[in-house]
């Protein structure tokens, strides 16, 4: 049980990352910022990535002990899977202005995206991110990254809640029908 207890820090530092990253998100916040919107999603960001690497880096100092014996075939089928989110991903920035995304350039007026890969399913970038993550933990599977990636994974359903509000108090009644067309993380092939 000991052996177990020198995670507990990832785990803690991936729910304090949770718990700030929603709060910045939230309208309340930008809000009573004194930042202009676009400087906002900069500092946002900022934070974010440095947070990030900070838990990453903590991860780094615990001795590797792996889930399951890597060898060439795990390391193929992780490589596999993470092609696959990175696919993924490059299908749903499509639409989307990386420059805005990251705080680069001011964000334009938002619109609905129901077309190309989002006519399938209504987060592709999270799908994308848990096959990344996936691919990754089969690719190396150590302790710390199977614990990286189940609290990875759990803050993505609780920030998909926050942000499925957030949309529906933004778009109403057309992200409500969206919601109901278009599943959350798998994608239809039905139209």
């Amino acid at each position: 049980m000991n052996q177990y207890l020198q995670y507990l820090p990832i785990v803690v530092a991936w729910l304090i990352f949770g718990v700030v990253h929603s709060v910045l998100a939230s309208s309340l916040i930008k809000e009573k910022s004194n930042l202009k919107p676009l400087s906002f999603r900069r500092v946002y960001n900022i934070i974010s990535i440095f947070a990030m690497l900070f838990i990453f880096l903590l991860g780094s100092t615990i001795p590797p002990e792996y889930v399951f014996p890597k060898d060439q075939t795990s390391k193929a089928i992780g490589l596999i899977v993470a092609t696959f989110g990175f696919l993924l991903a490059k299908l749903a920035f499509r639409p989307i202005s990386f420059s805005e995304f990251m705080g680069i350039k001011p964000e334009q007026e938002r619109k609905l995206i129901r077309s190309g890969i989002y006519a399938r399913m209504r987060h592709p970038l999270y799908t994308a991110l848990i096959l990344g993550l996936i691919g990754f933990l089969i690719f190396s599977p150590t302790y710390t990254n199977l614990v990286h990636a189940i609290c990875i994974i759990i803050y993505l359903f609780i920030g998909i809640h926050y942000e499925e509000r957030r949309l529906i108090d933004h778009f109403g009644k057309e992200y409500e029908e969206y919601k109901k067309l278009t599943p959350m993380l798998f994608p239809t092939f039905r139209r």
